[in-house]
């Protein structure tokens, strides 16, 4: 399961694809996968580097 970021209001979680409307604010956003893929952020499940 990926972790997921909305564009528009930096809302996150965790969903196997992206959603068409933003849970959070409701709008039709760009996601950007933030999922963790390093062992330096696998406590997180995301990694705050990418956004």
């Amino acid at each position: 399961m990926a972790t997921w970021k909305c564009g528009s209001c930096g809302y996150t979680f965790e969903a196997d694809s992206p959603p068409d409307t933003c849970p959070s604010c409701k709008e039709k956003c760009e996601f950007l996968d933030v999922s963790c893929y390093t062992p330096d952020c696998e406590f997180d499940g995301s990694d705050k580097r990418l956004g």
